[in-house]
């Protein structure tokens, strides 16, 4: 039964504390022995939480000082069903045993075992050519505008969006990960699909004194190396005469290095012998490192029974390198023809195996590329919680937050026109194949091109809250809440874009090179020569399942970590080789007024919520609203057209500006829970939630053009009426973005069939209607001329356009089966279908198109995977723990026209649609306790070697799989202790 949770008559926050540490206390000492931040199970309520927490009298029978203590997975699969149980909207957790045991060496991963969250396996959004292990980009409920908070306050990474890049934070400091998929008024906002909170343990979560700590050794099968993870805590509380305080300190480092190796097909063209044939096949190798380290400190006082304050500082520090070795088609797709001297095999008119050649042979490029990631995000933060009186608490927080991002990614490449490719579909990885005795001479090959990218990233957070709660000792209202927030953000965001510049190809011959004669070769002077080049003979390509395709020459590693000086030495040894335009042109990319990002965003909400409930019935309820004004200032610079026959519109010139845009939301909200029987529990809410658009989308940028309109004859000196010009302009962002918007709605049946034991299962449905997407648009926007007037230009840039609908349901089940005559055996298992329907303009100059110039129909949202599950198995008896899980997401739509898939070509702009295919990964743990503070296990990830495959579709020539991707299966042994 449920009864109403209402303040008792002891209001102490020592009190009220104490009892939450020893409840908690029930779950944690038999798992005492587990390590640091997300491997200790005396799992703790926010202490935001502690002051307000209202308690069910079944829960306190449970928890009571003479009841069994529950530890170990069992511990953990409870301690999460608690908090669901408990919980006053629509949340799911993971608790620090989770993390540690699944096994899940980073917060991406863990969060796809929550139902309704899934995660991408390429290193970043929309790039279907680089594999990542770990795991990336996070989607609630098949959208990916996700709020990101640590302890209940923002977080984010200076990458120029707005949340947390999660791969970056330690998951060793974690005590849990909640994710919230509705809104309640006291709620920040910005969680359009969910919001997910990381939490951290604090000193008085602990009796007394804690020490843990853990050693790990991560070693990967395809690349063979080890690398090490380590964790360390203590925690400690002291009674003085001045209150009681306590203190905690957390350390974590973890290092990875994996391998992915690819296979590539690339899109179908029509020949003029009416056949389908792929422009070519190539391959590539990936190694990727990255170093996590992160530090935590909290420390608490309560001076007396009625106040307490707190004070934490955090910071994670990621750094990612990771290098490729790739050979990969660079050719004029219409000049490729099947060699009819060998054989070949078409099912009908599309191929499927044969020899790809043509005249002059197949240009490639080899290439060596080099991404270098450092990240730092630090966080200090500090509150009060203060009980005014029997009824009425206060509560503030303070909150500083730092973030910086600095990025190399570098390409320099060779070029090679190999004879032929041999290409063979089949139902597994294609075979491919070329002339082994023409890559591996290094006479066959020439400088192709450089290509450099820079981020330089920063942004700052100040942000203060106040909130006051009062409850009522009777009547259908509980309690009354308000508060406010205020938040100041600047960030400056430097993005270079990719700047690719050609040091010899083929096209360039016949007018900046001589023609009818060789490429210049390697040896071009003393410095830049064949000693910058190695020969790749990949290894143990694809763990032996395919081919090796070939051997080739491609650039050594320091060619393109040495930026910039080695782009300028390899243009300046080209230069004498050139016979027209090229020549001493090379400059390095500078970081500039024209890639730099200036943002300032200050926001101020306010809310009201009402807690209120009918005993008679089991019914508790909260009903409020947030209202927040949000206020951007972006600096940036106006381009004037250049137009000698409108010297009214300027003359070139360039002018700073200051766009500012303010608007203000009022969002509602309501969730219902119910326990209409004996551990029955049905659940509704409604909320209207926003997501603001990322700040690399409201850069102030603009550069205005202008052209003289076909069939007008311009007199020289004299100007033209502007009715005579074209007047444009194209740009990415807009800093006037309005907020996407969305209603959102949840019902659910939740039975707690076997409560004490972990026994639940449940379903949620949900819905979702959205809209002010996001897309490039073309729209009339007045400019000012320099004499003063306004112009009307034809402006091609994001704008707040179109509709969805996304709707779907979650299913679960937890349970543990002691009912068998052999104990110990559990299994947990969740499900998610999610179904859109989607009204939103395809963004300009993302139309998808084939190769022939056909179009698509409706396509489905990007990152949305119709269904998802997972489960897992597990055995805990005595010493023992041991679990397997499984997680599957079906097809999604990865991209639109990325690189690889797009180009302009017979006169055809074409843009493919690429679909990440179904993908299914299982992991594992198995720990073995020596006592009490001590235990060892081996954690195992991606047991079933899975391989990551991508799909293109094409309209006549059907739909291929266009790549395939291996990489490690990982296993870590680790030692655990805790005192």
């Amino acid at each position: 039964m449920t009864t109403r949770r209402r303040r008792s008559k002891d209001t102490s926050v020592a009190h009220r504390s104490n009892t939450h540490a020893f409840r908690r206390s029930a779950l944690a000492v038999g798992i005492a022995m587990l390590i640091s931040g997300p491997v200790l199970a005396q799992e703790a309520a926010p202490q935001d939480q502690v002051a307000v927490k209202k308690d069910s009298k079944d829960k306190d029978k449970k928890n009571e000082l003479g009841s069994v203590v529950v530890t170990g997975i069992r511990g953990s699969v409870i301690k999460a069903q608690d908090i669901k149980r408990d919980a006053d909207t629509f949340v799911d957790s993971v608790t620090a045993q989770d993390i540690g045991a699944l096994p899940d060496r980073s917060v991406t991963e863990t969060l796809s075992r929550i139902p309704g969250v899934t995660i991408d396996h390429f290193l970043s959004v929309g790039d279907p050519e680089h594999f990542s292990a770990e795991g990336n980009g996070v989607q609630v409920r098949g959208l990916t505008q996700v709020r990101s908070e640590l302890n209940g306050r923002d977080s984010f990474s200076a990458s120029g969006g707005r949340n947390l890049s999660f791969q970056d934070v330690p998951s060793e400091l974690m005590s849990g990960v909640d994710v919230y998929k509705n809104q309640k008024a006291d709620m920040i906002e910005g969680g359009l699909g969910g919001s997910v909170n990381l939490r951290t343990f604090m000193p008085f979560d602990f009796k007394g004194q804690k020490i843990a700590a853990s050693i790990s050794e991560n070693y990967g099968d395809f690349i063979k190396k080890y690398k090490p993870s380590a964790s360390a805590l203590y925690s400690n509380r002291w009674k003085t005469n001045a209150g009681e305080f306590g203190f905690l300190v957390d350390l974590a480092h973890s290092e990875l290095a994996t391998r992915t190796d690819g296979l590539f097909v690339r899109p179908f063209f029509k020949t003029s012998a009416n056949t389908w044939v792929p422009r070519g096949a190539d391959w590539r190798t990936l190694q990727y490192n990255r170093k996590r380290d992160g530090a935590y400190m909290a420390f608490q006082w309560r001076p007396n029974n009625k106040l307490e304050l707190y004070a934490t500082a955090f910071q994670s520090k990621y750094s990612e390198l990771w290098n490729e070795d790739a050979i990969f088609v660079q050719n004029d797709p219409t000049l490729v023809t099947v060699d009819a001297s060998q054989p070949s095999q078409f099912d009908g008119n599309v191929f499927r195996s044969g020899r790809l050649t043509q005249s002059g042979g197949m240009p490639m490029g080899t290439d060596i590329r080099a991404s270098n990631r450092r990240s730092r995000t630090t966080d200090f933060s500090a509150g009060m919680k203060w009980l005014a009186d029997a009824n009425t608490e206060v509560t503030t927080e303070l909150q500083y937050i730092k973030a910086t991002t600095k990025a190399l990614d570098s390409t320099v490449a060779l070029g090679v026109n190999v004879p032929y490719i041999d290409v063979a579909l089949g139902s597994g990885a294609p075979r491919i194949g070329v002339d082994s005795s023409y890559t591996t001479n290094p006479a066959n090959y020439y400088w192709g091109f450089t290509m450099d990218h820079q981020d330089d990233n920063k942004a700052d957070e100040f942000a203060w809250r106040a909130d006051i709660r009062h409850s009522f000792d009777s009547g259908i209202l509980h309690a009354v809440k308000a508060g406010v927030r205020m938040t100041r953000r600047d960030a400056t965001n430097i993005n270079t874009g990719y700047n690719w510049k050609p040091v010899f190809q083929t096209w360039m011959q016949w007018w900046a090179l001589p023609g009818g004669v060789p490429l210049p070769g390697l040896d071009l002077n003393s410095t830049v020569n064949s000693s910058l080049v190695h020969l790749d003979s990949f290894k143990n390509f694809y763990k032996g399942g395919a081919n090796i395709p070939g051997a080739f020459y491609a650039p050594v590693l320091s060619t393109a970590l040495d930026y910039p000086t080695s782009y300028q030495n390899i243009h300046a040894a080209a230069d004498p080789y050139y016979t027209c335009c090229y020549a001493g042109t090379y400059q390095n990319t500078v970081l500039d007024a024209v890639h730099t990002n200036v943002q300032n965003e200050n926001t101020y909400a306010t809310y009201a919520m009402l807690e209120f409930g009918l005993d008679k019935y089991n019914l508790t309820g909260n009903v409020g609203v947030r209202m927040v004004t949000t206020k951007n200032a972006a600096q940036g610079f106006m381009v004037y057209p250049n137009q000698p026959f409108a010297p009214y519109l300027g003359t070139g010139q360039s002018a700073a500006i200051t766009a500012k845009n303010e608007y203000t939301d009022v969002l509602p909200s309501l969730n219902l829970k119910w326990e209409f029987k004996p551990n029955w529990i049905a659940r509704f809410a409604a909320s209207k939630a926003v997501a603001r658009p990322d700040f690399s989308e409201m850069q102030a940028y603009q550069v205005l053009n202008a052209s003289v309109k076909t069939g007008v004859t311009p007199t020289p000196g004299q100007p033209l009426p502007v009715s005579s010009m074209n007047l444009t302009g194209d740009s990415y962002s807009n800093p006037y973005l309005m907020p996407m918007k969305a209603n959102q709605y949840d019902a659910s049946l939740e039975w707690y069939f076997d409560p004490d034991h972990g026994g639940m299962a449940w379903l949620n449905l949900f819905h979702k209607d959205l809209r002010d997407y996001f897309r490039r648009e073309t729209e009339l926007v007045a400019y000012p001329g320099v004499d003063g007037n306004s112009y009307s230009y034809l402006i091609t840039r994001p704008v707040n356009v179109g509709t969805a609908r996304v709707s779907g349901a979650e299913i679960g089940w937890n349970q543990f089966f002691d009912f068998l005559p052999v104990k110990g055996f559990g299994m947990s298992a969740n499900y998610t279908f999610i179904s859109s329907k989607t009204r939103v303009p395809t963004a300009a100059g993302a139309t998808p198109s084939d190769t022939d110039g056909s179009g698509y129909g409706d396509l489905p949202a990007e990152g949305l995977s119709k269904n998802a599950f997972n489960v897992a198995g597990f055995y805990e008896k005595g010493p023992w723990q041991i679990r397997l899980a499984y997680n599957w997401r079906s097809q999604y739509l990865l991209s639109i026209g990325p690189n690889g898939y797009n180009g302009t070509d017979a006169g055809i702009a074409w843009k493919l649609p690429v679909y990440s295919d179904a993908y299914g990964q299982l992991d594992g743990s198995m720990f073995y306790k020596f006592n009490e503070h001590v235990s060892l296990g081996l954690e195992m990830n991606n047991l079933n070697n899975a391989r990551q495959r991508t799909i293109m579709d094409q309209n006549a020539s059907g739909k291929h799989v266009t790549s395939w991707y291996v990489n490690d299966r990982r296993a870590a042994l680790t030692l655990r202790m805790s005192f």
